[in-house]
């Protein structure tokens, strides 16, 4: 006579409970691991609009385009003919699929509302390539070097409370705020 094998209800439950707490220890890990992913494409789309306004300013007398940061609201007198990123760069391979960081679209979306996930920082606009000059209330102006001057970043610190910053000389990092 043949007995048959067969899991009991506690050793179901057992497995089901195991299973559970293996899942609840590994969740904040794969949160990490996807948050990463997130930061990695982010900083992919900033080096890749650093390559469109470098091919922007051998194009322009490497002189920095004027990017107006937030269309709804005007920095720039209409003299300057400010453009959004997207219509400023779009010439030099700028997609609205660049200007989106995954990281904002799952959290304040900046891009629905302003058109990008990015901020242009607006103090390089105009400026050559070469010897940027940074202007301030002491000391008036002041060349600095590419290295060191942001051109635009996220609007916010997304990823592991930091943001992700595109810089003059097209290198990219992931710094505080």
């Amino acid at each position: 006579m043949k007995s048959k094998r067969a899991f009991s209800l506690v050793e179901l439950t057992l497995v089901i409970a195991i299973a559970a707490i293996l899942a609840a220890l590994l969740w904040p890990e794969y949160q990490r691991v996807v948050e990463r992913a997130r930061s990695v494409a982010c900083m992919n789309n900033l080096r890749q609009i650093g390559i469109a306004v470098g091919t922007y300013l051998a194009d322009n007398d490497n002189t920095f385009p004027f990017i107006e940061p937030n269309p709804g609201d005007p920095v720039y007198d209409p003299e300057y003919e400010a453009q959004p990123m997207l219509a400023e760069l779009g010439p030099y391979g700028v997609t609205p699929k660049l200007l989106q960081c995954p990281s904002d679209l799952k959290a304040s979306n900046y891009f629905l509302s302003r058109g990008s996930s990015y901020q242009w920082s607006p103090m390089l606009d105009g400026e050559l390539k070469v010897n940027p000059v940074v202007y301030g209330r002491r000391g008036g102006a002041r060349t600095v070097n590419p290295a060191r001057m942001r051109l635009c970043m996220d609007f916010e610190p997304v990823h592991f409370n930091r943001a992700n910053r595109l810089y003059a000389d097209g290198h990219v990092v992931a710094a505080m705020k």
